[in-house]
């Protein structure tokens, strides 16, 4: 359950400067092919953003949403863009745009258990593939990750792919997901309730 001792993280870092940010990261994910010697992060940064990468999807696909969030810096975003390529989130809708706080109720209402698109409990496996990981700004990692997802509901499968940009921040030597970009290969298409974790 979620701990409600725990502080509820703010959401002032959502301004321009922040949105710009996003903007400069989508267009590195987007252009940053074989990444040179020289740009890549140290062998240990790079097995423990590996670590970081798998263990949350590992941990959204077995519904630990409490240590899933965990993984999420307090200043983070998740986002779900509802165009290919990617737009602009100030200009165009998302089909998911949410900070820490909104994560976090998000996994508060999966386990109040009336969810009704939770009835019967989701099922997901993630395959995560072609990982490439770069040095961004100080601290921080780029990664980005090809993926396939099998979802069971109510005894039917459905499968979602494409890839992930993150942006992995060393905080007090933790590494923490400050922004998970997830790039649906049919973004634009009509798409069902997504009321899992990507």
């Amino acid at each position: 359950m979620i701990d409600k001792n725990k502080t509820i993280p703010n959401s002032n870092y959502l301004d321009n400067a922040y949105y710009q940010q996003l903007m400069v990261l989508n267009e590195d994910w987007q252009l940053n092919g074989a990444v040179p010697v020289a740009e890549q992060p140290t062998a240990t940064d790079k097995q423990a953003c590996e670590a970081l990468v798998f263990a949350e999807v590992r941990l959204a696909d077995d519904l630990r949403l409490e240590q899933w969030l965990d993984c999420y810096s307090d200043k983070c975003v998740y986002w779900i863009p509802a165009s290919y390529p990617t737009a602009d989130p100030r200009q165009e809708i998302t089909l998911e745009f949410h900070d820490k706080r909104r994560l976090q109720d998000r996994v508060a209402r999966i386990r109040t258990g009336v969810a009704y698109s939770m009835h019967p409990v989701i099922r997901t496996r993630h395959v995560l593939g072609n990982i490439e990981y770069w040095r961004g700004d100080d601290n921080e990692v780029r990664a980005r990750v090809s993926f396939i997802m099998d979802a069971l509901f109510n005894e039917k499968h459905r499968t979602l792919s494409g890839w992930v940009g993150y942006s992995l921040v060393n905080e007090n030597g933790e590494w923490k997901i400050a922004v998970k970009q997830i790039n649906l290969i049919d973004a634009d298409c009509l798409q069902e309730n997504n009321t899992f974790f990507l």
